[in-house]
């Protein structure tokens, strides 16, 4: 999902995440173990339209209009309840209970920076509404049957362990500077989370590359896609017509790759013409724009690093933290440089004094 200083967005590709949180950032989870989708931040390829949301005061934050996609549509949900089913639908529930903590955090985050009733702008693609369930767009979410369904003979152990993470840290949001943040997050950042002015051209100021150590563990932290070198050209010229490939000497025509310092490909010209890493990602559906090139054969392999847009909260890498001993506020605050932790009556109670 999505894009913090700003309020979230339209999801990116499920490829990027996130995000991601918010947008989506990885895509959503398809079984306990699967990685999984985030918060996106981008619309057309740019940050959404607003940094850090000023919160307004608000009788009724804990109720939130949420836009079913699977129904086709709003409904009314208890607040509290609604990140219940967000966080069953973007994080793996048998992940460490600090982890599923700072996931809620981030959930609500997200969700009251888009609730209409305390200033944020709602769901662009559903007006009137606060947010909506396409995982592609906004958060994703699951109904409690999906979850009976999704779990099995594991429903009442792994709901009751996301209604605690979610109880456990009610009324908790992040902030930065006294406005809610944009909560970026993505499943696998490949041991290293991104600068937000890499992937959004934004410079925001807590969400800054730092390590993520301890995902090599997840199941797709290391991923190749395989096509043949008649297929490579084909699509390389697809996007560019004019680019001179050939498929004799193949790799001699990638040249110029710029990474980040996290190891994401920023640029790179292919037979002349020029691509963004993300343009990369989108012809071959990789699972990041940390990539690499190789030959097997005649056919080309592309190694990938990482799963989503990498800024913000790694998922794989919150689980980590957790099992290192670190609890939800130690991994936020690790993700999100700077921020703070607090209740959002406090953060209400301040912008009404500023008013």
């Amino acid at each position: 999902m999505k894009y913090i200083a700003y309020g979230v967005i339209l999801i990116i590709f499920a490829t990027l995440v996130l995000p991601t949180i918010i947008v989506i950032g990885f895509i959503p989870v398809r079984s306990s173990t699967v990685q999984h989708s985030s918060v996106k931040l981008i619309k057309d390829g740019k940050m959404a339209d607003f940094k850090t949301v000023e919160v307004k005061t608000s009788n009724d934050y804990n109720t939130i209009n949420v836009f079913v996609v699977d129904q086709n549509k709003e409904v009314k949900m208890n607040l509290e309840d609604y990140l219940v089913g967000v966080v069953a639908a973007e994080m793996p529930a048998d992940f460490e209970m600090e982890a599923l903590k700072a996931q809620a955090v981030a959930a609500r985050t997200y969700a009251l920076s888009k609730e209409i009733s305390v200033g944020g702008k709602g769901c662009d693609l559903h007006p009137g509404s606060d947010v909506c369930t396409d995982y592609k767009h906004c958060q994703a979410w699951i109904s409690d049957d999906v979850m009976r369904s999704r779990w099995g003979d594991k429903y009442n152990l792994y709901r009751d362990k996301i209604v605690k993470a979610v109880n456990d840290t009610k009324d908790l949001v992040i902030v930065y500077n006294d406005a809610l943040i944009e909560p970026a997050y993505h499943a696998i950042s490949g041991g290293e989370t991104e600068d937000a002015k890499n992937v959004w051209q934004e410079n925001l100021p807590y969400l800054k590359s730092v390590p993520s150590p301890g995902e090599e563990v997840a199941q797709k932290f290391k991923t190749t896609v395989t096509v043949s070198s008649d297929e490579f050209v084909n699509r390389i010229k697809s996007r560019a017509p004019k680019a001179k490939i050939s498929t004799k000497n193949l790799l001699g025509y990638i040249k110029n790759i710029k990474r980040t310092e996290a190891g994401h490909v920023l640029s790179l010209n292919i037979g002349g013409i020029d691509f963004t890493g993300t343009d990369i990602q989108d012809l071959f559906q990789l699972n990041s724009t940390n990539f690499s090139f190789s030959m097997r054969g005649n056919n080309v392999v592309i190694n990938v690093i990482g799963y989503g847009h990498g800024v913000g909260m790694s998922q794989y890498g919150a689980n980590a933290m957790a099992k290192g001993g670190k609890n939800f506020e130690d991994i936020l605050k690790h993700y999100y440089t700077g921020v703070e932790i607090m209740r959002i009556d406090d953060l209400l109670k301040i912008k009404s004094a500023k008013a």
